[in-house]
């Protein structure tokens, strides 16, 4: 009886979970959190420019250091002292949305200030997987990530390189991260910026599957441009930056926190060194070229100062994000914010309370893009496998909540109150069997079974349970079309490349 009863079960999950669809353009339905009033904003705003016009911020770049001087700011050195008119002049350039779109049909999503997107983890040198085993990561763990990724709906992009594939030569990893992405998924995805080489490698492996013509015209690749706090951008990062913005692609500028250790013990402090960052980096890529699609980009934790290593899940990051997301809103950008991070060493409660702390605090912060919202673990060193599925889950219920609630069928709702009456139940009523599929979310990895039932289910925690969807994905995963030719042109380039690029290369 029991066997029966689970597989009636099972097909009825079998058959909710196909009729599950990608999420698409997600729009705040609820109020954003305002941490601090209208005139603390501004007084963040006047000395985020103020700190810029007189201590002024490093460009480490030739090529910068020389845009610069021909838009009038002022250059002793690497340190650039930006007038604030310089500044607001070239952000009023920046669009505040765009759209990001993969090959695939349901892949094309907006991205603006009134709007949520999630993207799993990214960067990780090592994994932890679907048994529990945390080892260096390879290039099948990269492949096996991209592929779950496709798999799931609760994500809008792929992360790029969801993690670090040890088993290639470290020259020679930005092409086969941009191959998994382009092969094992259709949707738009992280390329690599970190030098002009790797940048100029993914946008023409992109375009070897994209066209030429299709990315002159729309945006399928984001490229994390990441600053190095405090008050330094780098050549490296700038080169990539020029090459997506050229190319035009997405440009993710993000200052890199650690409070108290790379900026002030002091949170308004941070946010100021914070915002004066991004802004010159937003600025400067509008001065690369004009209108280019930017986020307004964070990473933040906090620092223990017994230990020195990163803490997710503060209140203190939580207040951060706040008033970060009412600066982005201020200058009508959309907004980045790290989703899902957890600095737990196991996929453990700890792991859960940091995230779920993370997740919300961004949610009611109306944050746009919520990167990391998947498989993060050990403050980013690890990308749990498992964590990555629950992560998904969680996603889509984020989604359901951000959206907030409708007043569309409340008279038809009140009727079935009127024809139920008191004392009675709505179980068999017209308007309940009409809408229960939809009204409520029903999660498929948390369980809600009776105790008796989850024994005899076989007593499966949530590591087991995850476990096991991780297993069920990859065996039902089916690798998105491309054409052969497409796909042997990628090949060719990347054995070309590796001819040219030495892989004892630092």
């Amino acid at each position: 009886m029991h066997k029966q009863r689970k597989g009636r079960a099972q097909k009825r999950l079998e058959a909710s979970q196909q009729k599950q669809p990608r999420l698409g353009t997600i729009r705040y339905g609820i109020k954003p959190v305002e941490i601090i009033s209208a005139d603390q904003l501004e007084q963040i705003h006047r000395r985020s420019l103020q700190l810029l016009e007189e201590l002024g911020i490093e460009f480490r770049d030739d090529v910068a250091l020389q845009q610069w001087r021909d838009a009038g700011a002022e250059v002793n050195a690497s340190r650039v002292r930006l007038p604030a008119e310089l500044v607001e002049s070239l952000l009023a350039h920046l669009p505040e949305r765009f759209t990001l779109t993969g090959r695939g049909a349901d892949t094309r999503f907006e991205l603006g200030v009134d709007t949520l997107a999630f993207c799993p983890a990214q960067g990780a040198p090592n994994i932890r997987d679907e048994n529990g085993i945390r080892r260096f990561s390879r290039q099948a763990d990269l492949r096996k990530l991209n592929r779950i990724t496709q798999m799931s709906p609760g994500f809008h992009m792929a992360t790029g390189f969801a993690c670090e594939p040890t088993d290639i030569a470290v020259p020679w990893r930005h092409l086969h991260i941009n191959y998994s992405n382009l092969v094992d998924t259709d949707l738009a995805y992280f390329g690599l910026t970190t030098g002009q080489q790797r940048a100029e490698d993914s946008i023409a492996m992109a375009r070897l599957v994209y066209g030429q013509e299709f990315m002159r015209n729309n945006a399928v690749m984001v490229g994390q441009i990441s600053g190095n706090s405090p008050l330094v951008w780098d050549a490296t990062m700038l080169e990539g930056l020029r090459v997506y913005a050229q190319a035009n692609q997405v440009a993710l500028l993000s200052p890199f926190v650690l409070a108290a250790a790379n900026t002030p013990a002091h949170v308004i402090a941070t946010i100021v060194q914070v915002n004066a960052e991004a802004l010159a980096g937003l600025a400067y890529a509008q001065l690369v070229k004009p209108g280019t699609k930017c986020i307004y980009g964070q990473y933040s934790v906090s620092v223990s100062m017994q230990t020195g290593a990163p803490m997710s899940g503060m209140p203190e990051v939580s207040l951060l994000n706040g008033i970060i997301g009412q600066l982005a809103r201020r200058y009508r950008l959309p907004w980045r914010t790290t989703a899902s991070q957890a600095s737990a060493k196991t996929f453990d409660a700890q792991s859960g309370y940091e995230s779920a702390t993370s997740y919300m605090a961004a949610v009611t912060a109306n944050a746009n893009f919520m990167l990391h919202a998947g498989g993060w673990d050990e403050a980013g060193m690890v990308h749990c496998i498992n964590k990555l599925v629950v992560d998904a889950e969680q996603n889509l219920m984020l989604a359901r909540y951000a959206q907030g609630v409708s007043f569309d069928l409340l008279e038809e709702a009140m009727e079935a109150v009127h024809r139920v009456g008191p004392g009675s139940h709505y179980l068999g009523d017209p308007f309940t069997l009409k809408h229960f599929r939809d009204a409520f979310f029903a999660p498929e990895l948390l369980n809600y079974e009776a105790y008796e039932h989850w024994q005899l289910s076989g007593s499966k925690d949530l590591k087991q349970r995850a476990a096991d969807k991780v297993n069920k994905l990859l065996a039902d995963y089916q690798q998105p079309h491309l054409d052969a030719a497409i796909n042997e042109a990628l090949l060719g380039y990347i054995a070309k490349r590796e001819e040219q690029i030495s892989p004892r290369l630092a």
